[in-house]
């Protein structure tokens, strides 16, 4: 099966283990991945605060170079993005002033109208609705038993749930059903769909890294020895600043973070150096005989 995919900015840099770990269970599940054609940076985040018009034509002018590759659906592993695009059709379809700013943007860029052709959806989407959790069952060549996972959800994913609509805002279960196709027990936790703090790592970090430790705080709570999340961003904030979190808090411990598809490659029989983990969650993988 051939889906369309924007990767987004992120796991084409400083996540690209993301993207790395996406591609493998990709292609053990018999998906090609066809990368859209000249893709630009959502925006999300930042300038859809800062100009709305201007965001829905970024988003927009991508979700037309996946109607010209001849899709009608547009996957991504990153909440942000997915957000980013759904928002961003949801506007240009329900406000017409905007709609005229954007067509205009679009014409100058010298793209064609948007004729909402294409639905953007979350990669864990595809997997679930498309694959199938039987068939990721299947795939299973290495089950987890017995390690606990955290499920985490984030706020971008959900919400607004009129827009996003794949599943309850207020008792989504996706991430737990794929946590549970791997053999791992999943572990639902109180701030599971809270903010990660990312975006205020630029303005006002401390405050950010205090979100962050909310979130691994509530799941260690809960009993998890590890977390999942299905975010590029969650996964910069929830991974790589475990070190500055352990000096801010004074803490003795770190909960490794992974992405979704590094959970599900590790089932499937891949390494943690193949998919491209970092070294506190090898070294905790290794503590529980996965290497």
């Amino acid at each position: 099966m051939k889906v369309a995919y924007y990767p987004g900015c992120a796991s084409h840099g400083i996540a690209k283990d993301v993207d790395i770990a996406t591609q493998l269970i990709a292609k053990d599940l018999d998906l090609e991945l066809m990368e859209v054609d000249d893709w630009n940076c959502c925006g999300g985040g930042f300038m859809d605060d800062k100009n709305e018009a201007v965001h829905a034509s970024l988003n927009l002018r991508n979700l037309e170079k996946v109607e010209k590759m001849g899709y009608d659906k547009m996957a991504t592993p990153c909440s942000v993005c997915l957000n980013s695009h759904k928002v961003a059709a949801d506007k240009y379809e329900n406000d017409p002033v905007l709609k005229e700013d954007v067509d205009q943007r679009l014409k100058d860029a010298n793209m064609e109208e948007y004729d909402n052709g294409v639905e953007s959806e979350h990669f864990i989407w595809v997997l679930i609705r498309d694959v199938g959790i039987e068939n990721i069952r299947k795939h299973v060549k290495r089950p987890l038993t017995g390690i606990k996972i955290g499920t985490y959800y984030g706020c971008q994913l959900l919400r607004p749930s009129n827009v996003m609509g794949f599943e309850s805002a207020f008792n989504p279960h996706s991430v737990m059903d794929l946590v549970a196709a791997t053999g791992a027990t999943p572990v639902a936790f109180p701030m599971k769909t809270a903010c990660c703090g990312f975006p205020l790592m630029g303005s006002n970090p401390p405050v950010a890294l205090k979100m962050a430790n909310n979130i691994l705080s509530s799941a260690r709570n809960e009993g998890s020895e590890m977390l999942v999340h299905p975010c590029s961003l969650c996964h910069l904030q929830l991974d790589v600043t475990q070190d500055k979190i352990q000096r801010q808090f004074k803490q003795d411990w770190r909960l490794p973070a992974l992405y979704i598809t590094q959970l599900i490659g590790l089932s499937f029989g891949y390494t943690p150096k193949q998919l491209g983990m970092s070294k506190g969650s090898i070294e905790y993988l290794r503590s529980r005989g996965i290497s």
